[in-house]
């Protein structure tokens, strides 16, 4: 009898040693892949090399006691382009949270593999985890269905420590997927964990626009996130991190961000984000790894709803607000290896904005500059100034303010900012980022924003390393409906590419507006990319 006590109590005791976090604990152990996904021609080979691979993580991550672990967009199928007629052997049934199944166990619903082996790689680690993957739905009859009687859908899917499904989410804003299908109404998609906190997810190019990203912030007041994406970084305002960074300060979540990594396709870039308090970690990579980003995460506590930031702002007028980022970045790394070129980032392809359709003024970098610059009544203050300026480096004020497409997506952005030109020419302002010998002593940018319950405000810096620059100062003073938002940097600083601001604006919670001009990111770098995925 002795003895079969102790035995029962060492069970008891590995049982909860395996027990990452609690709801007690101010904070929780989170880790996201950046990710190189393996590609064999057939559906069968690429599923099951990259299901092996994300099993070997799981484990890695519940041996670091990870309680949440994160994969990008695209990692088990890669973003090999494949025509819908060849989708079905590529996708899976994903049963509803409701139905409480958990694929390791149940086969009342014909799941893929991949799902089967991913629940039981969670259910053995006892670990949640988050993949993204291609979803199939039979349909007849039915709004939207198409001729093959399939819907398709980009599909995040959630497990707990028991491998069952907890969630799933479908990609509302698709970027060039033509070969997918989107919900009638976008998913607002939240789950909560065993260890006291209540996630929600969406996908890549969703966090460009207010259903489903803003929807979870602001309404539904969700503090952590996690997010799955294949991005392509586009200079000089959207590169990954430098957008997933502004994301997450701009609505002051924890954001869990699991990268594909294909440099030379464009994609990179993962991170964990914590709100205004700054950065955990953050990668982004010039060579084809897999590498996992693990961090302690503290927890958003909040006595009442109206505590989240944006929903302050709406309930008081005349604030002001102010952040410094100083030593909140933990770690930030740009990963490198010269093996095939020693000239700065030229081996990650880069989308770019039409720098043309902006107003813009070149700093002369002379020692102090103060200017306005407008845009469609859209205005924008600069101050600037240089203690040494770098002969082969120029820099200009841009102001944009109307609508752009992102693929065939139309959009309304308003954004302004110093960015870095390899010389005088305006085209010149798009190119790979460099490093620059040129010291700013001081930058500051300031917009007002007019709506701004209906717009995302992101800070958007980036220096020639590809990350975020640190210890910069932002502002916030809100009046009836506008704010007046400045960034700014009182410390000297080189290597500078971009220091400003990005917003997107909505119509009603709407996501777009007419089109204007389409870029590069669009229809243009989507058939790039594509061919680049079929040969690398």
């Amino acid at each position: 009898m002795r003895q079969q006590w102790i035995i029962i109590c060492l069970l008891a005791y590995v049982h909860l040693s395996h027990q990452k976090s609690s709801p007690n604990l101010p904070t929780y152990v989170a880790a996201v892949i950046e990710y190189h996904s393996e590609f064999h021609i057939d559906s069968e080979s690429t599923l099951g090399a990259n299901t092996d691979a994300y099993v070997k993580l799981i484990e890695t991550a519940s041996a670091q006691k990870v309680d949440i672990l994160v994969f990008p967009e695209d990692g088990l199928t890669s973003y090999t382009t494949i025509g819908r007629h060849e989708l079905y052997n590529w996708t899976t049934i994903i049963p509803a949270a409701s139905d409480n199944f958990i694929p390791c166990t149940n086969t009342t619903i014909n799941v893929s593999k991949t799902l089967r082996e991913i629940s039981c790689a969670a259910r053995e680690n006892e670990i949640y985890v988050v993949i993204n993957i291609a979803e199939q739905l039979p349909c007849v009859h039915q709004p939207g269905c198409r001729k093959d009687n399939m819907f398709y859908y980009n599909s995040n899917v959630v497990f707990d420590r028991k491998g069952k499904i907890i969630a799933r989410y479908r990609k509302t804003n698709l970027f060039m997927e033509h070969n997918f299908d989107t919900t009638k109404e976008p998913e607002v998609v939240i789950f909560d964990t065993d260890f006291g906190v209540k996630f929600g997810t969406f996908t890549c190019f969703d966090i460009l626009f207010y259903n489903p990203a803003l929807q979870l912030t602001r309404h539904q007041h969700i503090t952590d996130i996690v997010f799955p994406t294949a991005w392509f970084s586009e200079v000089p305002f959207l590169t990954a991190v430098q957008t997933q960074a502004g994301w997450s300060f701009a609505e002051d979540v924890n954001f869990l961000v699991s990268g594909y990594n294909r440099p030379f396709s464009g994609s990179t870039g993962s991170g964990i984000y914590l709100g205004r308090k700054g950065v955990g970690k953050a990668i982004m990579s010039r060579i084809n790894e897999t590498e996992m980003l693990i961090f302690e995460v503290p927890k958003i506590k909040r006595t009442n709803e109206s505590e989240s930031y944006q929903n302050h702002m709406k309930d008081n007028n005349q604030q002001t607000k102010s952040y410094k980022e100083e030593s909140t970045f933990y770690e930030l790394r740009n990963k490198q290896e010269n093996t095939i070129t020693k000239t700065n980032n030229t081996n990650i392809f880069f989308g770019h904005d039409f720098i043309d359709h902006f107003e813009t003024f070149l700093f002369q970098q002379q020692n102090i500059s103060q200017k306005s610059l407008c845009q469609n009544s859209f205005c924008c203050e600069f101050t600037v100034s240089t203690v040494l300026t770098d002969p082969n480096i120029k820099y200009r004020l841009v102001v944009f303010s109307g609508t752009r497409k992102y693929g065939v997506t139309d959009a309304s952005v308003s954004t302004c900012g110093i960015i870095q030109c390899l010389n005088e020419t305006i085209a010149s302002c798009v190119s790979i980022p460099r490093d620059s010998k040129t010291v700013f002593s001081e930058m500051e940018v300031t917009a007002r924003f007019e709506d701004y319950k209906n717009i995302l405000i992101m800070p958007s810096t980036l220096s020639s390393d590809l990350l975020p620059l640190t210890k910069w100062a932002y502002d916030e003073h809100t009046h009836d409906n506008h704010v007046h938002v400045t960034i700014s940097l009182n410390n000297n600083i080189n290597n500078v590419v971009t220091f400003g601001l990005y917003a997107r604006t909505f119509h009603e919670g709407k996501n777009g507006a007419a089109c204007a001009f389409n870029t590069i990111s669009g229809f243009v770098l989507s058939l790039a990319v594509l061919l680049l995925s079929r040969l690398i």
